[in-house]
């Protein structure tokens, strides 16, 4: 069963590793995820590789957008690519 809401504090994240570890966490990806960009894709657009919310609420990104410049990038157009598989899922950047 999806959930109605996730949402994760990308204001506390310090490393590249720290995001993918709170993404692997929060969004129940498998045991076996890669913890790269390609993996995180993979998980997101499959219901059994993940628990995509309705809504995935992102707190903190302007912070993650200075720490992080290259992963926050990344993680924008992944889950704006998202948009185009799964309309049944809707991001909201905080």
């Amino acid at each position: 069963m999806r959930p109605d809401l996730i949402e994760l504090d990308l204001g506390t994240i310090e490393t590249s590793l720290d995001l993918h570890l709170m993404l692997r966490d929060r969004l129940q990806f498998p045991d076996y995820y890669g913890e790269n960009w390609d993996a995180f894709w993979d998980c997101i657009r499959d219901d059994e590789q993940s628990s995509m919310p309705t809504t995935l609420r992102l707190r903190g990104w302007d912070a993650l957008q200075r720490r992080l410049p290259r992963d926050a990038k990344l993680l924008r157009k992944v889950l704006d690519d998202l948009a185009n598989n799964r309309d049944e899922v809707t991001v909201e950047w905080a």
